[in-house]
Order: structure tokens, then sequence, then C-alpha cells
């Protein structure tokens, strides 16, 4: 085998080894489905030019696919960085907020940059030290000091996954110049754009995230007024330069909710809208095929997920908000309609599509659409 052979990276780790990782959310019992984790945490990660690893960059390289996790949420990174499977000049990092020594030493052979989250000195220390997980949401607004040596930061969330390599790049691109590239909620998500709730005929409350949260926030009506009707931006999957004049903006305001009692999980999601629609800082809106969150729609005969929309294209970029079952477990499943007519029960993580394609979804095969797979 010359120097440019795909090396499997995982042939270095023993059964024991790969099988001692627990699945999401039951750390100390057994996942029903142990071989399914097996294969999958199995699967070699090609890396053609780097020996198996994933690739450092040096200073010609300059960017970076950024995601956080703590030891729970360690099984869905995994399968972020198998779907990527090296596919990309970029570097790979994951902010720490509570991975084990293994899990640390396992991404580090692969070639994984590990850095702590920052935690702004006006966050609670108090509420950060009962849910360490949120000083990754902390951190999206301060990636440009986290990994100062790369130009362009792409944030991807731990619960989503790559299907198509072409969404990673126009994420890239369209972050070159400076704007913040990021998705809007809008279209096929839910049948109503934002929450109200009609009190009488002609009155109504609105319940949208924006106007919610920002309430919560005590930030003045006029600036409600101004944001509560418009798209969510969703924070799952944005990219940035380095340089881009949007961070300071974010900061500020991240600052301001969180002195005023605004809430920490939230926080960034509420100051990227405020810096767009209030502060107009300057954003390219990406179709939601580069942040995929529903409705669900699978293409059998490729065995992809693809937009709702016709003409059906695959989707980029799978992330599964408020699919907690989902990322509990590969065995849990939902039902996921066809481009044939059909329904099929289906996890929706990568994990689950790559059974779905190799049809060891279920033990037994296939399941009937109203197999629920929850043991």
């Amino acid at each position: 085998m010359n120097g440019h052979d795909a090396v499997p990276v995982y042939g270095q780790y023993t059964t024991q080894t790969i099988a001692a990782f627990p699945p999401m959310g039951q750390r100390h019992a057994p996942d029903p489905f142990p071989t399914l984790l097996l294969w999958l945490y199995a699967t070699p990660v090609h890396a053609a030019t780097t020996g198996g690893r994933w690739p450092r960059q040096e200073a010609r390289l300059r960017k970076v696919i950024v995601t956080g996790c703590d030891s729970g949420y360690f099984p869905l990174v995994m399968e972020l960085i198998q779907s990527i499977n090296g596919r990309t000049d970029a570097a790979l990092c994951v902010l720490d907020a509570g991975l084990s020594s293994r899990q640390v030493e396992t991404l580090s052979d692969l070639g994984v940059l590990i850095r702590p989250p920052y935690v702004p000195p006006c966050a609670s220390a108090r509420q950060i030290r009962q849910r360490p997980t949120l000083a990754i949401n902390l951190s999206k607004l301060w990636l440009d000091r986290v990994l100062p040596q790369f130009d362009l930061i792409l944030w991807v969330d731990a619960d989503a996954w790559v299907q198509d390599m072409t969404a990673i790049e126009h994420m890239f691109d369209a972050a070159r110049d400076g704007a913040l590239a990021i998705v809007p909620e809008i279209g096929a998500k839910i049948a109503d754009m934002f929450a109200i709730r009609w009190i009488c005929p002609g009155w109504m409350q609105v319940r949208s995230f924006l106007y919610k949260n920002a309430r919560k926030a005590r930030l003045p009506f006029a600036i409600r007024r101004r944001i509560g009707a418009k798209p969510l931006l969703n924070s799952g999957v944005m990219c940035l330069h380095r340089d881009a004049a949007i961070w300071p903006m974010l900061r500020k305001w991240q600052e301001t909710i969180i002195r005023q009692g605004g809430a920490l999980f939230t926080q960034d999601q509420l100051s990227i809208a405020l810096a767009v629609y209030i502060d107009n800082a300057r954003v390219t809106f990406l179709d939601n095929a580069h942040n995929y969150i529903g409705p669900w729609l699978l293409d059998e005969d490729r065995g992809m997920l693809v937009n709702l929309f016709y003409p059906h294209a695959p989707v980029g970029i799978v992330h599964l908000v408020s699919q907690a079952r989902l990322r509990q477990s590969l065995s849990h499943t939902l039902p996921v309609p066809t481009l044939s007519g059909r329904e099929v029960a289906l996890n929706l993580r990568f994990g689950g599509l790559r059974a779905f394609r190799d049809g060891s979804r279920h033990p037994d095969g296939p399941q009937s659409p109203g197999h629920s797979g929850t043991v």
C-alpha cells in the first residue's frame, strides 16, 4: 500500500475498545442493538493523503469545521466525522464540554483538534457548572478567538451530519467576503411561519421564538416588534470569516441578553437575529438544504434524504432538531414518507441512513411502517 492509499482509521482499535463507548443517553445501560453501534464505530474513516488521520491544517489551509459536545453526545460527533469522511481540506475541531479521557484520545488519534469552550465573564458560573454544555452555546459567538489561526470557521451542531459535501463548500464560499452564512427557518418546516395565540377575533399574541426570548431578555418593545415576525436564523449551521464585522455585534448582544436575564441556551440565536435585523450586519442566506430540519422525505432508490420541495434534491446537512428519541439510540425510528408514496421506519441519524442502505436497519430485516423500532 503506498502513501496515497486510503487507510482505515479504526483498524488500530480493538472490538472491546470500540464497544466500550456507551450509547448516548444510556451511559450505564446496554444498548438494545450493540451490534449496530459496533458496526458504526468500526466503519473506517478514510483519508487518502493523511495516513488515516484527519488532515491537520498547516498555514496554507485555513478552514475549520467546529462542533462541540459532552460525553453523552460523543456518538453523534463520531457520526458527524464519519459523514464527512475526510472529503474536505478543512480541519476539524471539537469543543470539549465534558468528554471522557478515552473519548478525547479517540478524537486526537483521528487528528481532530480539541479545544475548551470559552465562557464570557457575564455568564453565570453556577449555571455552567449545573449544565456544562451551555458553554458550547456561548462559545459559538467567540469562535474567532477560540480558533484565531483559521480564516473561515464553519460551525455544525453535534446533532447534525453531512449527506452532501457540496453544502459544506457552499457554506465556506458564502462566508468568504465577511458575510454571515446561515439558513433562515422558512419554507416547509411547519405550517405556520411562527407561533401565535388567538385571544379573540382580531386579537392575537405573538409567540415566536425571537419574540419570546427577546421578552425574557427584557429588550425594549420597539426591538421585539421589529424582530418578532422575522425568520429565526438557525445557529446550528453557520459560517463566518475570522475578520467578519459581525463578531463584536454578536458579543455586544450576548452580553446585553445575559445581563438582563435572558436564557443562556438561546442567547446565541437571539444575538444573531439582533445583529442581522437590528444592526444590519451583512448576511448571506442559504436554502434549507444547508441546514435541513424537516419535513422528512426519503428517496429509497438512492437511500438519501431529499428536500420536500420538487425536484427533491438530496439534503446537504441533516439537522436533528427536536428529535431527542432518535438522537438517544439508533434503535428508535419514526415513519418517513418516500418518493414512491410508501412509509418506512427510519432513524434519521447518519448511522440509521447508512444501515438502511445496507439493509440492516433491523436485525430481522426491513421493518413495516407500523413498527416503532423502540425497545
